[in-house]
């Protein structure tokens, strides 16, 4: 097998994987939509495991890109010019890694108005929990406990 032919295969070795963080990555929204939280530990160990295998992958594209001088984008697509399936599969592995990238972004934002929410909840039962408590000895009303600090907040 020739470099590029080794090239090509890494690529689309790489691709299976990043197929297979997709394919997470849309389980993780769905069941996100759903509410069942129970599920997303199961999942994060599958794209753990998904990531690590990617991980392997893409040191070793990257090892035989340094042997063959490619070192960085302009000299990847000057590099990949003449030899269409070398092209094919970085150019599908491309693809692939920015639809990963998207649905990723897409699931941090939910989790992000997810928390948003559970802290404006949190507040409200604070706030809620503080105007029912009775008067201590000296008339005052008592702070409720905890901190005015909301998670993620530093």
């Amino acid at each position: 097998m020739t470099q590029e032919q080794g090239f090509a295969q890494l690529c689309r070795a790489e691709a299976e994987q990043v197929t297979r963080l997709i394919d997470l990555l849309q389980q993780e929204q769905q069941v996100m939509i759903a509410g069942q939280v129970h599920r997303l530990e199961d999942l994060a160990d599958s794209k753990s495991k998904v990531l690590d295998e990617l991980a392997m992958h893409s040191q070793s594209r990257a090892r035989l890109m340094k042997t063959l001088g490619l070192s960085d984008s302009d000299t990847v697509y000057i590099w990949l010019a003449d030899k269409p399936e070398e092209r094919q599969a970085w150019l599908a592995l491309e693809d692939l890694i920015h639809r990963a990238q998207g649905i990723n972004q897409l699931n941090g934002t939910f989790i992000e108005q997810q928390l948003g929410q559970v802290e404006a909840s949190l507040a409200a039962l604070r706030q809620a929990a503080a105007s029912t408590l009775s008067y201590d000895r000296g008339g005052q009303q008592p702070q409720p406990a905890g901190g005015r600090r909301f998670l993620g907040s530093a």
